[in-house]
Parts: structure tokens; C-alpha cells; sequence
């Protein structure tokens, strides 16, 4: 198949151009027909091929939307939000905010200010900066940055990522998740944010209830009226599951010499102390001032040596209970000038041997473990993956918004124009597409000439940095574009997906020199696909792949 240097001509049809279906007359003429529109097709039983093509085009294109918009957002609820008139207005708990806001991080700062009530913030703003409550510390270094970087007010900008704007903003974007997903932002908890000596607890919490909200769990906070019995801040629900967990929320004060007033272990008695009807899980952050690997390791050593060295620990004479812990360490709001910054973050069991950093004698096994505590590691994997803020309100591209004079998305699907060899303007449509090298390279095809064609598109900057962090829906339908597989688990989940919707005749023929022939028919499909997984991924490792031992603990950027 030749290559040529395709333009981006968008799909859009004017009324005079040549009908896309290649018949030589005019679009108003031809499929621009009143009698052509989706409602009328479904009028007409030659077209029904092309109605059912159309209906599968339209649930690819909204798969794809969905699966962007939750890596964006996550899992919690989705942003609403519409503009209208030049202004852009935002749903939140009942109520509706509005302004000319182009971004959603713009709407998160004005949002922060209504949340604390901009009496309070002036008040502070008021005293001198060394007396301010650590937030307004950390926005008048927002105000700085933002003074010296945007010369443009109206224009879309962007700033250095420094400790101060990102701790800033991941406490506007937490109170704004916990409202949006139906949860009071509770006036003890907006009063102990504003109070200096309760204020890192109370940031904390935000953060943990941010976590889980993304990551699917529904929220029921503690009657903070409550002060008969000590309990846990909330009760969170797996919603895929219906699994309820009590959540525990600890962060170490830090003293100016940095030396921590409270030790994990006494923590940890705390956390373990307090009523809980479920689960538990607790939250605990070491708050240190931590800017490299080697720091940040050495110190969740110490804080994991201590948690395992309590395992007999006694709560009012009885052994203490089970529970998930996880530990962190965020660095931002002890960097506030760099834009070198870390998350640490470590999840391992207490009193649960079969959760994390765990061996087990075979792959099956382990996933077997995984699921009993699959909750868990959704967790994890979502705080791995849901760290920045959306840019956009909708889950679109910000390539796609915010670039002035974008070029058309190329989208599968779509019809694209292009010059032949002799010169004659063909068209065809993107039917696969992949990213290298800096550009788009895809396949066209002309349903005229039934032929196909190689393609290369240019990529600007913009789209390069958004099929980094979306690459399978970058073309606008969903195209797994591959991956990393670094551990044996990786590569056995790998062979799972491959395998997972074979018949089970099928699993039987790949499977002729397994153990047990005679007890293999009796097994179910999944447990067919596992032990071929299985065999396939220990095939591999016996070739020379050398999976990387899994890890309970990831660094991470922080949120931005």
C-alpha cells in the first residue's frame, strides 16, 4: 500500500460538496435528504445494514467517550456542567455555580473560595504572611506564580506545577468531589480545615475521601455529634460489590524542626482503637518533608517495620483487629517553591496473610487472592492512575478545547481527503490508526475503489501529550494500543483477557500435555482459561522474560 502525505481534511460536509457515498452528485442532492436522517432510515428496509452500521459506530464512539472521561474523572460521578451564552455553568450538591471559567481548574479556584467563604480568606489575607493560615501561605505563592506567568488574562495558560499550586488546588478538587457525590461538606469539617492546629488532619481526610470516591466507593460520614464512643470518620462502600469498610484517617503532625509529635505505633493504636461495624481500613500519611526515592523509601520501611513489630498489639486486653493499612507520604506542602515532587504510598495487611507482599505457590493462586480482596486493589490501582485533575469538563481532549486553531481529530470512522500519486484528490476512511515516532500513522480505505491506503499524520505537541495519557481512545473508539508487562501477574492477566471469552472446547485442545487430563472436561471455562494462563506466562519466563517482583508500594507524581 502506498504512503502520501495526507492533510487533515475534517469530516464535516458542506451541502455542495460531492456526496461521500461516491455516486458524483451534490450531498443536498444525495444522503443530505430530509429521508436520510437516522429516524427515516429506520423507515426503509434496504438501508438496514446501514442502520445497524450507523448504531454500532454510535455505542463505539460512546464507549470510548465514557472509558476517557473515567480515566479523567474516575469513577465517581461525572462532571456536570454546561456553557451557554459565554458563560460555563457547574452542578455541585444541589446547587449551580457559573462564570467564564475555560477550564475546570479554573472553576476549582473560584469554587474554593465559595467552600471557605471569602470573608475568611480576606480576613487572612489581611495579616502579615509569616501569621496566615497555611492555605492562604500557599495562595498568595499561587497569586505569584500566576503574576509573573500569565500576561494574557483571558487566554489559556500554563504555570509551573510548584508544591503550593498543587497542594492548593488537590484540596479544591477534594471538597469539590466530596460535595458533587452527594456528601454535606460538614461545618466541623470546614472549621477544623480553617483552624491551623487541625488543619493537616482535616486536609488529609479530604484527600483519602477523594481517593475512594474516584475509585468507586460511596461515602456515609460518622455523626460528628456523636461523642459517646470513638469512631471511625466514615463508612465507605465498594459499590461494584456492596462491600462496606470502616475508614480510619491518621496524619502525623509535624513540628517546625520537622520531628513528629506522634509515632506510627501510637497511630496505629488509635486507628485500632476506634468502633468500627466493618473492615477496617486505615488511612495513615507520614507528613515529612521527603524529596527523594531513597528518603521516602527509608522512611515506609521504618513505618511498615513498626506496624509488623505491633501485629501483638492488645486493644482493651483483647488482640487487636484486622485491618488494610495504607501508608503515604505526600511532599507538596513542604515544597511549595519546587517542582520537584513525590507521592509514596505503600498498602500492605495487618493480620491479613494473603494481602500484599505475600508469596504464594502458584499465578492462580495469587489471583485468586487478589479477588478476595479485589476492592483493595482497585484502590490502589485507581490512586496509582487517577492523580491529576481534569483539565476539561467533559472528559473531551484538552487538544481538542483549548487548542486555537485545532486540527480535525483524526477519528476512526471518519472520511478523510488525501492526494493520490497523479495528483487527483482521493478520500478514504480511518479505519485503524496508532502513534509513532511523533506521528499519527493509519489506515484509509475507499469503499469506491476497495482499496486501502497507508497514512501519515502530523501530530501537534498538544495531541502527542494526550495520546500519552489516552491512547487507547485518542481516535475516538476504543483501540487497545498496547502495553507494559512487567510482573508474571501482568503477563498472566494478560493471557487471561486474551483467552477469556474461548469456548471451552477450544481451552481443551490448548491444553493437550496439561497434568489431570482425565479431571480437565469437569472444569469450569475460567478455570480452563487460568490454568492455560498460567502455563502460557511460566512458558514465557522459562524463554527469558524476567518479570519484575510485584510491589506493594508506588511512587507517584503528586495530584495535580
Amino acid at each position: 500500500m502506498p504512503s502520501y502525505p495526507f492533510r487533515r481534511d475534517g469530516p464535516k460536509i458542506g451541502r455542495n460538496d460531492l456526496c461521500p457515498c461516491g455516486n458524483g452528485r451534490k450531498f443536498k442532492h444525495c444522503h443530505g435528504q430530509p429521508q436520510y436522517e437516522l429516524p427515516n432510515l429506520f423507515l426503509n428496509a434496504d438501508l438496514e445494514k446501514k442502520v445497524i452500521e450507523e448504531g454500532k459506530r454510535q455505542f463505539e464512539k460512546h464507549k470510548a467517550q465514557e472509558l476517557q472521561r473515567q480515566k479523567q474523572q474516575g469513577l465517581g460521578r461525572p462532571i456536570i456542567s454546561m456553557e451557554l451564552k459565554g458563560y460555563r455553568y457547574v452542578a455541585v450538591a444541589g446547587g449551580v455555580h457559573y462564570g467564564k471559567w475555560k477550564t475546570f481548574i479554573d472553576f476549582l479556584g473560584q469554587y474554593i473560595r465559595h467552600v471557605l467563604n471569602g470573608e475568611w480568606g480576606n480576613a487572612e489575607i489581611a495579616k502579615p504572611l509569616v501569621d496566615r493560615h497555611p492555605l492562604m501561605q500557599w495562595y498568595d505563592k499561587l497569586c505569584r506564580v500566576q503574576a509573573e506567568q500569565v500576561k494574557e488574562p483571558d487566554a489559556i495558560h500554563s504555570t509551573p506545577l510548584t508544591g503550593a499550586i498543587s497542594a492548593y488546588y488537590r484540596l479544591a478538587y477534594n471538597l469539590y468531589l466530596i460535595a458533587h457525590n452527594g456528601k454535606d461538606i460538614q461545618t466541623r469539617l470546614i472549621a477544623r480545615l480553617k483552624n491551623n492546629d487541625n488543619f493537616q488532619g482535616a486536609f488529609y481526610e479530604t484527600q483519602v475521601a477523594a481517593w475512594l470516591i474516584r475509585a468507586g466507593f460511596e461515602l456515609e460520614f460518622e455523626d460528628e455529634t456523636d461523642g459517646a464512643t470513638k469512631h471511625c470518620e466514615f463508612t465507605a462502600t465498594h459499590i461494584a460489590t456492596g462491600e462496606k469498610y470502616s475508614v480510619e484517617v491518621k496524619s502525623r503532625e509535624i513540628s517546625p524542626g520537622s520531628s513528629s509529635r506522634t509515632r506510627v505505633g501510637r497511630h496505629l493504636y488509635l486507628a485500632l482503637a476506634k468502633k468500627a461495624n466493618h473492615r477496617r481500613i486505615v488511612f495513615l500519611d507520614l507528613n515529612m518533608p521527603l524529596h527523594t526515592r531513597e528518603d521516602a523509601d527509608n522512611a515506609v520501611d521504618h513505618a511498615e517495620r513498626v506496624i509488623k513489630r505491633s501485629w501483638r498489639m492488645k486493644v482493651e486486653a483483647e488482640p487487636a483487629p484486622k485491618a488494610y493499612i495504607c501508608i503515604t507520604n505526600i511532599s507538596d506542602q513542604h515544597a511549595l517553591d519546587s517542582s520537584s515532587l513525590a507521592m509514596m504510598i505503600s498498602f500492605i495487611g495487618y493480620k491479613i496473610d494473603d494481602f500484599m507482599g505475600v508469596e504464594f505457590p502458584s499465578l492462580i493462586e495469587a489471583a485468586h487472592a487478589r479477588e478476595r480482596h479485589r476492592p483493595m486493589h482497585q484502590l490502589l490501582k485507581s490512586i496509582e492512575e487517577h492523580q491529576e485533575i481534569p483539565q476539561t469538563f467533559g472528559g473531551e481532549l484538552p487538544s481538542e478545547v483549548f487548542a486555537e486553531n485545532p486540527l480535525p481529530r483524526l477519528k476512526i470512522g471518519q472520511f478523510y481527503a488525501f492526494p493520490g500519486s497523479d495528483g487527483e484528490e482521493m478520500k478514504g476512511k480511518l479505519t485503524h490508526a496508532t502513534v509513532g515516532g511523533g506521528n499519527a500513522h493509519g489506515i484509509l480505505y475507499d469503499p469506491d475503489t476497495n482499496q486501502s491506503f497507508q497514512a501519515t499524520f502530523p501530530l501537534t505537541p498538544e495531541e502527542l501529550a494526550d495520546y500519552e495519557k489516552h491512547p487507547d481512545t485518542f481516535f475516538g473508539t476504543y483501540q487497545k494500543q498496547g502495553g507494559k508487562v512487567e510482573t508474571a501477574m501482568e503477563m498472566f492477566d494478560f493471557f487471561v483477557d486474551g483467552y477469556r471469552e474461548t469456548p471451552k472446547e477450544r481451552l481443551l485442545e490448548l491444553l493437550p500435555n496439561a497434568p489431570n487430563q482425565e479431571t480437565l472436561p469437569l472444569l469450569s471455562q475460567k478455570e480452563l482459561v487460568e490454568i492455560l494462563a498460567e502455563r502460557y506466562t511460566m512458558s514465557m519466563i522459562a524463554k527469558g522474560f524476567a518479570p519484575k517482583l510485584p510491589r506493594n508500594r508506588r511512587p507517584r507524581p503528586p495530584p495535580q
